[in-house]
């Protein structure tokens, strides 16, 4: 098993404090970026650990699959992507919790976008919103509130894999010798 990483672990609990923070305090759109930022990172770690560590993940997995975008390690990672590498080869380890995890993710990630990008967004031509800024507001409150759940069993999803990794590692290495 790898070191533990005690910045990045700091770090997310100053995250979590702020989304905690954020909610309380009514600022559902800073809430809403925070599970965003950390759930991006989870995908990002993941998919590095399986083509970096465990090996079981192509490098070139982007163009091998056709997929549009670029998987960069040095920089942020793009959650569109992320969501379509893991939906590759996604097992739920049979785990009802995790099923349908990517379409999840997906959804949430849609439903984000809209958040971050919808405060002031309107058509050009219809100079008019969709929803009541109210409306607009519990939107993002709703998508603050579901990020964290879903933040949560993807967190826990990736450890399980990676729990089974070494488990199967070990296995194989005992059978070897």
């Amino acid at each position: 098993m790898t070191q533990p990483n005690y910045r990045k672990q700091e770090r997310y609990a100053r995250a979590f404090e702020r989304f905690d923070s954020a909610m309380a305090q009514g600022f559902f759109i800073e809430a809403a970026m925070i599970c965003e930022s950390v759930i991006t990172d989870r995908l990002h770690s993941h998919v590095h650990w399986r083509i970096e560590v465990a090996g079981t993940m192509s490098r070139d997995v982007v163009k091998e699959n056709k997929l549009r975008g670029r998987l960069d390690f040095k920089g942020h990672g793009n959650l569109g992507l992320l969501i379509r590498i893991i939906e590759l080869d996604f097992d739920d380890l049979q785990n009802k919790n995790y099923s349908g995890l990517p379409t999840r993710l997906d959804d949430w990630r849609a439903t984000r976008n809209r958040i971050a990008h919808g405060i002031t967004h309107t058509s050009p031509a219809l100079k008019t919103y969709a929803d009541s800024f109210d409306t607009f507001i519990e939107s993002a409150e709703q998508c603050a509130r579901l990020g964290r759940p879903l933040l949560n069993c993807l967190s826990n999803w990736d450890r399980s894999m990676r729990r089974r990794h070494v488990s199967a590692t070990k296995s194989a290495k005992r059978h070897v010798q």
